[in-house]
């Protein structure tokens, strides 16, 4: 048997084995559990590159880049948002809603910017904020049920495309009034009219 070449590395004592056993398995294990994960029951599981929705899935496995993507559980039942909204109205009264908006993610387009749930809030903040500017407080105080399914069909409209808007509940209104203003509530007949 020739003599073994001096630029051959051998290992004398076998241990490389261990080296792959402690050192690299586990890091493979690693990257391979944070890069694959399974859709939860009732959820979709969206990944998301810079913010944009890359992948969607309903069930089964996903995968990911480490690094460069990152998962996004979205929960595929219905959500309650809470919302307060602080406005004016256009008589010039100070007006403070809380109210509950149901919405729930039944699709989400891959190359869209995703939305999460705390910036929908924001936004359905800001347009029921812009359609109470666009009344007085009498109507608003008197016909606040119409209003309230017109206000959840024009949230929906700024919604990304597969986020519907299911119910829309104003529990409190409260309305800081003046003593002008309340003695002209108090004066004025019916009217439903707007600014």
């Amino acid at each position: 048997m020739p003599p073994p070449d001096e630029h051959t590395a051998v290992d004398p004592t076998g241990t490389a084995w261990v080296v792959w056993l402690v050192i690299v398995g586990p890091g493979l294990l690693f990257v391979t559990l944070a890069c694959v994960r399974r859709v939860g029951t009732g959820e979709m599981l969206l990944v998301l590159r810079h913010g944009m929705v890359v992948r969607s899935q309903r069930t089964g496995f996903v995968t990911r880049w480490p690094g460069v993507e990152r998962f996004e559980p979205v929960s595929a039942e219905p959500q309650v948002v809470p919302l307060v909204i602080r406005s004016r109205t256009c008589d010039g009264v100070d007006v403070v809603a809380l109210a509950d908006l149901t919405v729930q993610v039944r699709d989400v387009e891959v190359g869209t910017l995703w939305v999460p749930t705390s910036e929908l809030s924001c936004i359905a903040e800001d347009s029921v904020g812009t359609e109470v500017r666009r009344l007085e407080v009498r109507a608003l105080v008197n016909d606040l049920d119409a209003l309230q399914d017109r206000w959840r069909h024009r949230i929906t409209r700024q919604l990304p495309t597969g986020t519907t808007t299911l119910a829309l509940a104003v529990t409190e209104v409260e309305v800081q009034l003046t003593p002008r203003v309340a003695d002209v509530i108090s004066d004025e007949p019916e009217s439903g009219a707007s600014c």
